[in-house]
């Protein structure tokens, strides 16, 4: 009897390990080699042993042990997760409902396809529209540099560089190249203004303030000319105008003269005091 009761306890003793043995493993479909608690191979293209590459990984499914689902991603960062770093389908599709807001819950979503389609939440209380407001871009800069350091070429269009960023909260500006890179597709408005040293003028010749974009393509040109009477007198211009940039493009603006002929020196000062300073000035105001 003794015997009998012995061989019983280590029956159900083994019978207690191999279950939890069971539930330890992770459960795979279409892969012998599940890398989370709940894991489907779509293509079963996953490797017997290690992790899957990312391309084998863009067809999964994974149910993590913390309750998170990865659809493409084998590492879920949020509760639902289709961030695919290869498949570029990472859409989630949300449907129709009539239920009213408080029966669905607050946090709920939905596509109502009525007056043009428009995706909602629910407050708790009503359908709220979702609505995009993202921070506009706002640029604001200066020139502050010693006198005579910036210098124009003779009938060559040159970009300003190194300039002292007043504001730009969204960091769309680079100060050192002078070049503005649009964060979304829409109008920019765009004021510049500049001032050269005062320099003999000869007659009939002009200044231009230009907005180029992407390197090459001039869209905006402003220009400031003389009379056909030599004199020496303060060359000034300005620029505002209204800029259809795309999302990623660059834009920079330059300076064009064909007043002086050798290397004109913009009219510049690193001293707010001076009166020389404050002439050079950029802002670029997203609408």
């Amino acid at each position: 009897m003794k015997i009998f009761i012995s061989l019983m306890r280590v029956s159900v003793v083994s019978g207690c390990l191999i279950f939890n043995t069971v539930r330890a493993q992770n459960v795979g479909i279409n892969t012998r080699n599940p890398q989370a608690a709940f894991h489907v191979d779509g293509s079963k293209d996953n490797p017997d042993s290690g992790s899957p590459n990312s391309s084998q990984a863009a067809n999964d499914i994974v149910f993590t042990s913390s309750g998170e689902i990865g659809i493409g991603t084998l590492s879920p960062a949020v509760k639902i997760d289709a961030r695919s770093t290869v498949n570029t389908d990472n859409a989630i599709g949300v449907g129709k409902t009539t239920q009213t807001a408080s029966d669905a819950g607050e946090g709920a979503l939905r596509y109502n396809s009525f007056n043009g389609g428009k995706m909602q939440y629910s407050d708790g209380t009503v359908w709220q529209e979702l609505v995009s407001t993202p921070t506009k871009s706002v640029l604001v800069a200066n020139i502050l540099t010693a006198n005579f350091t910036i210098k124009i070429p003779y009938q060559v269009a040159t970009g300003i560089q190194g300039w002292n960023e007043i504001s730009d909260p969204s960091n769309n500006f680079n100060s050192s190249t002078g070049i503005f890179t649009a964060p979304r597709t829409g109008i920019y408005l765009v004021s510049f203004t500049y001032d050269f040293v005062r320099v003999p003028i000869v007659s009939g010749y002009f200044s231009e303030a230009r907005y180029v974009v992407n390197g090459t393509n001039t869209v905006k040109k402003c220009i400031k000319s003389f009379s056909n009477t030599s004199r020496q007198a303060q060359i000034a211009g300005s620029c505002i105008a209204g800029v259809y940039l795309n999302k990623g493009d660059v834009f920079q603006p330059q300076i064009y003269q064909s007043v002086y002929n050798g290397d004109l020196s913009l009219r510049t000062d690193n001293s707010t005091s001076s009166p020389d300073n404050g002439f050079i000035n950029l802002s670029i105001i997203e609408q």
